[in-house]
């Protein structure tokens, strides 16, 4: 019902309304293309303090239209580790295409680190996709996930 109104409103059918997205300059474009990228966090580990090291993932264009890459950036980053290789201006997979990118995190303390990356693109289902970054110096081994929430399922009161 508000999707009619807001077409109504604005002087559009309903059956105007598609998904669209903007482009880093704020253009909108259609969203047509659909993405698939390699990993669904990048790690970068055994990296010797003081010395830079890369890690890469891959984004494939799988859907049936050309997929639009608006931007790839480093976003959250509160120790200045990570940076991505220059990266230019939109760039455009057609179907099955392939394309490959490198961030490069730089270790000043023999501490771990993260950060996140964020893709936008004209993939209706991921427009902003975010991609947790970690980067673990020489030797450290991350703590195993347990899945333990702490909660030891007993009463807080007021139980029975």
């Amino acid at each position: 019902m508000h999707i009619l109104a807001l077409s109504l409103l604005v002087g559009c059918s309903p059956q105007d309304t598609s998904l669209t997205t903007g482009n880093k300059d704020g253009d909108i474009v259609e969203g047509t293309g659909r993405m698939s990228v390699s990993v669904e966090e990048l790690t970068i580990s055994e990296i010797q303090v003081g010395y830079s090291k890369s890690g890469s993932f891959t984004v494939t264009s799988v859907g049936d239209s050309n997929l639009q890459i608006y931007e790839i950036r480093v976003i959250s980053d509160a120790s200045d580790v990570f940076w991505m290789e220059e990266w230019g201006d939109t760039e455009e997979l057609a179907p099955e295409q392939t394309k490959t990118y490198s961030v490069v995190a730089d270790l000043n303390l023999n501490e771990p680190a993260q950060g996140e990356l964020r893709i936008r693109s004209s993939d209706p289902e991921n427009a902003n996709l975010i991609l947790p970054l970690h980067a673990y110096p020489q030797g450290y081994v991350p703590p195993e996930d347990t899945g333990d929430t702490g909660d030891t399922g007993g009463d807080s009161g007021g139980g029975e």
